[in-house]
């Protein structure tokens, strides 16, 4: 009789253990930012990188709880909106040639500072930190999935950067090449490498001996204009005809031509459109901090060497060593030094206005 009682108890009890409904899901008590902070660009939209899950069961939804400052007193500057203008659809440089085509993909919109992506936790910056005041921010995030939801307070700090209307993500050069009957030889380039390099302040102030970036009006005041000016030595722009593309088998590698939708060809100088910054807005062979890149060459019949410079600065050597290292480049016909210039930009312009680029080839004078 006992044997039979402690059976039926048995069964009961693997009964409602079996009642019981598996645990579903994962919520991981160790979610976090992958960015302590968030340094942002004002005036620029940038996206943060996505945060560590740690394994919690898909899909996750994610959703702001609101922000302070670093003392922690409620600041939801990041949240209020002003207007701006966004791209609907990306700038695409094969169909959108004129200003008409583009502006369907554009709208004036008021946008807040910061969205964060509901499915996959990245935070998005728009152009509106431009107008917010205060640098540092404190953010409530919550998370939530089929187990539940979590607070995360202090989920990571915002730090608002100074407007950057220029950068530099990528290598630049000014490089006059010396040709000869087989190929051609390196005579000097000037660079900058990227944006770390001490002389990008140069850029921006026209000291620099190669490169000039410089706002010249502040209009058009929502549109992007970029003049193109291709300089010798001393400062005198060669004529735009001069100027071409450079080959890449059967097309040409990416160009500003690619980024305007409306090119004016001036004879001096090249001015390129976009309706809304930042310009260039499309890299047709490259992408990432690649798709700044823009090419060019001269012709052949654009600069003269300045020989004197180029000599005074690489010397000293006799003048039959002089003759000697010449004698390759030399023109059988005319006795000139036979070259042309490889010209290689990579910046980003995040303000509207008016801008001049300005590239002066280094040990040249304009051909007479």
């Amino acid at each position: 009789m006992k044997k039979t009682i402690y059976q039926i108890i048995a069964l009961s009890f693997v009964g409602a253990v079996s009642c019981t409904p598996p645990e579903i899901g994962y919520l991981s008590d160790s979610i976090h930012s992958a960015q302590d902070t968030i340094s942002v660009p004002r005036g620029a939209f940038t996206v943060g990188a996505r945060p560590m899950v740690e394994n919690s069961t898909a899909p996750l939804h994610w959703e702001i709880v609101g922000f302070s400052d670093l003392d922690g007193n409620p600041n939801n500057a990041l949240l209020e909106k002003h207007e701006i203008r966004v791209w609907k659809e990306a700038y695409n440089g094969d169909t959108d040639t004129t200003l008409a085509l583009a502006e369907q993909k554009l709208e004036l919109s008021e946008e807040p500072s910061v969205l964060l992506n509901e499915v996959s936790g990245e935070f998005a910056f728009t152009q509106s930190t431009k107008f917010v005041e205060g640098d540092m921010f404190k953010v409530d995030v919550a998370v939530s999935n089929v187990k539940g939801e979590k607070l995360l307070q202090d989920y990571t700090i915002i730090k608002l950067e100074p407007f950057v209307p220029v950068e530099f993500p990528t290598e630049m050069r000014s490089r006059l090449l010396l040709d000869k009957d087989n190929g051609n030889d390196i005579a000097h380039t000037g660079v900058i490498s990227g944006p770390e390099d001490d002389n990008i302040p140069g850029v921006l102030d026209g000291t620099n001996p190669y490169f000039s970036i410089q706002k010249v009006s502040e209009e058009p005041s929502q549109s992007v204009k970029v003049n193109m000016i291709i300089e010798d030595s001393y400062g005198n722009a060669v004529d735009t005809d001069k100027i071409v593309f450079y080959p890449s088998g059967s097309s040409y590698l990416q160009n500003y031509h690619d980024n305007s939708v409306e090119t004016e060809v001036g004879e001096k100088q090249t001015s390129f459109f976009l309706p809304a910054p930042p310009f260039p807005q499309y890299g047709r062979s490259y992408s990432g901090t690649s798709t700044y890149l823009m090419y060019y060459l001269s012709r052949g019949d654009a600069f003269e060497v300045d020989r004197e410079a180029y000599e005074a600065d690489n010397g000293p050597k006799s003048p039959e060593e002089w003759e000697e290292f010449w004698a390759p480049y030399k023109d059988p016909d005319t006795g000139k030094i036979r070259n042309h210039a490889y010209i290689r930009w990579g910046i980003k312009i995040n303000d509207s206005g008016t801008w001049d680029l300005r590239m002066k080839i280094p040990y040249t004078k304009i051909k007479e």
